[in-house]
């Protein structure tokens, strides 16, 4: 293909986008789902109601609240929702939802830049990897659902992890430490990347690691108290035996529960069977271990530094969603992080690999709110086969690209040696 082809399907993929986000940021929708619990996290901080941060139902110096939904994140975090809470909800999500997207934007312009190096030498390499690039961050919805539910803090998540990763390849330990604690603390969910993080990454991220952790943990108990940890540790843990209907899950596991769970008993809270949750449970474990075994058979070979610090990395990725028991649709954002580099990189991986990432990004699509609920509207929620595909529609993604990481290995293994790493680290 000429290269002003590639390049015009680059700038027409771009301006998609920027029509995607003025529509998502001007219009108000759902703001009673996501934005609903920080903007009453927000006004609680605010009045000093911190008894009922994790009560949904709790008023707000004496008014109901804004919404009803639970709020997820550490005590501490509930200050930084203050701004939000001094405008009025419409305005407030408005801005709330610009800021995440200038976050995210600029996040996918430093994954970019940090991967065109990879893609090749030559003008035309670059150009068709900005094309492939541009046309896969369209496409891979788990960036824009922020805009149905109102706005969420992921897109912030994730300029952090970008951040975070070339803090990595720069060697500057100490700054990544304290993203990645800052991440963990916006969002609990990620703890077992900071975890990976911890046990292979040099001792000076552990001691930062360990400094912000103890900062923020005695800090908030201190200014919060032991009962109101308590409440969200058991929040936390209570994600683990809910029931919630898969097409609302986007983790690898979600097609499991449709077939042991009746439809009708989504129609209520409930808990999660000990079976399913056992075989969930084994799956996780599971695929867990052998994200570290590839992780170990990586290192083993002849890497240059930004090679092994990239699969590090990419591994605590995969390893974030495959052991959170509910993976919304915009914690899927973290694995664009290891599929950008598979994209610059697809010359070395066999043409199935390279076809199942596609689908990945494809598929994506139906992580769109706007969509599933269409698809929703015409094969129903009340027989075990809808739910069922609903459920694989919402897998897909992950699972694709876990299998191409998991499985590709002889074609991951040429990629990590591509000579282009080492302008990485530069």
């Amino acid at each position: 293909m000429p290269i002003t082809a590639t390049r015009s399907i680059a700038w027409m993929a771009m301006a998609l986008i920027l029509a995607l986000v003025v529509e998502g940021i001007l219009r108000p929708r759902g703001l009673t789902l996501d934005f609903a619990n920080f903007y009453d996290a927000g006004q609680k901080a605010r009045a000093g109601e911190f008894t009922g941060l994790y009560d949904p139902f709790a008023t707000i110096a004496g008014q109901p609240p804004f919404g009803n939904m639970s709020f997820f994140s550490a005590p501490l975090t509930s200050y930084f929702y203050i701004p939000l809470a001094l405008l009025p909800p419409v305005l407030a999500s408005m801005l709330f939802k610009l800021a995440g997207t200038l976050a995210q934007v600029l996040g996918l312009w430093l994954l970019y830049r940090t991967f065109a190096p990879l893609a090749g030498p030559a003008e035309e390499d670059r150009a068709r990897f900005l094309a492939l690039f541009a046309v896969a961050a369209l496409l891979f919805q788990p960036f824009w659902v922020i805009y149905g539910v109102g706005g969420q803090t992921t897109p912030f998540v994730f300029l952090m992890l970008v951040l975070a990763y070339l803090a990595l390849q720069r060697g500057w330990f100490g700054w990544m430490a304290v993203l990645m604690s800052l991440v963990v603390v916006i969002k609990p969910a990620f703890a077992p990347a900071a975890i990976l993080l911890f046990l292979v990454l040099p001792n000076r991220f552990r001691l930062v690691a360990l400094i912000c952790g103890l900062g923020f943990g005695f800090g908030s108990f201190w200014v919060f108290g032991s009962d109101l940890h308590r409440q969200f540790l058991a929040l936390v843990l209570g994600e683990t035996s809910g029931l919630l209907a898969p097409w609302r899950n986007s983790s690898p596991f979600s097609w499991i529960e449709p077939l042991f769970v009746q439809p009708a008993e989504y129609d209520a809270p409930g808990h999660l069977p000990v079976l399913v949750r056992q075989i969930e449970t084994a799956l996780r474990i599971g695929v867990a271990t052998l994200i570290i075994i590839s992780l170990i058979r990586h290192r083993r070979g002849v890497l240059k530094v930004p090679a092994d610090r990239h699969v590090i990395f990419a591994s605590a990725m995969l390893l974030a969603i495959v052991l959170s028991p509910v993976v919304w649709a915009h914690y899927l954002t973290l694995l664009f992080i290891p599929l950008a580099a598979l994209i610059a990189l697809r010359r070395h991986l066999p043409g199935v690999a390279v076809a199942l990432l596609a689908i990945a990004v494809v598929v994506a699509v139906g992580q769109n709110l706007i969509l599933l609920k269409a698809l929703i509207r015409v094969i129903g929620t009340d027989s075990t086969g809808a739910i069922l595909a609903l459920a694989v529609l919402k897998s897909l993604p992950a699972v694709l690209i876990l299998m191409v990481a998991l499985f590709a290995h002889r074609g991951v293994r040429h990629a990590l040696a591509d000579p282009g790493w080492v302008r990485l680290a530069t």
